[in-house]
């Protein structure tokens, strides 16, 4: 379980070496993996990305919307019977919901967070993994061919117990074919994961071309 008021400190990876079977561990640089997870700064986060990903497509009719005359349907008084306006009020049948869901558009529409809150985030929920020893880079990881049985083996031998989050490239074609046929293991690419998949995993696992692109781009944050 992630220690969120946890502040790593000269934070490490465990490098696991797929061929070999040789563990170690690689230090890890900043920014990434140096700053200090902030709790509300990773909710507020993890809000908005599961926002982001709501359709919105729930749609009721209101009033306005319901085809029909305004007319009143009978006078008000001296026929034996409840007053009645038209026939869209939501109390009939065929009638306009009130304060129905409506589909969400334009600007403003979705929950958002300012880049400087989802750069700190991000990092911060990098450096949580990496401060409770959670996070792994795999080297020499060379599937020849897609084999389920091959990473079920290599994740027996790296000791995860799950949930795990693989981060791999296009050139890991073959292990992401074999990754995501595992229970308990999510198989994304970079810049397809967030916050919210960081958290979510007890482990972490790069591959060692996304790690490397990992590092490369941390200039552009």
């Amino acid at each position: 379980m992630t220690d969120l008021t946890k502040s790593p400190e000269a934070p490490k990876a465990h490098l696991f070496d797929a061929s070999s079977g040789q563990k170690s561990d690689m230090d890890l640089p900043g920014p990434y993996f140096t700053a200090e997870p902030k709790g509300h700064v990773l909710h507020r986060a993890v809000v908005a990305e599961l926002d982001q990903r709501r359709r919105f497509t729930a749609s009721t009719k209101g009033r306005s919307d319901i085809r029909g005359s305004g007319r009143k349907l009978y006078r008000q008084k001296g026929t034996g019977r409840a007053r009645a306006g038209d026939i869209k009020p939501h109390s009939r049948v065929g009638g306009g919901t009130w304060g129905g869901p409506k589909p969400k558009v334009g600007h403003g529409a979705h929950k958002r967070i300012n880049r400087k809150e989802a750069r700190a985030a991000f990092f911060g929920a990098l450096s949580a993994k990496a401060a409770d020893g959670e996070l792994y880079v795999l080297d020499s990881l060379g599937f020849d061919r897609p084999s389920t049985k091959e990473a079920r083996s290599l994740f027996k031998k790296m000791e995860l117990s799950g949930p795990v989050l693989v981060i791999v490239t296009e050139d890991d074609e073959h292990a992401e074919l074999s990754f995501r046929n595992l229970p308990k293991v999510t198989v994304m690419r970079p810049f397809e994961y967030g916050v919210y998949e960081l958290l979510r995993a007890r482990e972490v696992v790069f591959s060692r071309s996304a790690y490397e692109r990992l590092a490369k781009n941390r200039e552009d944050w």
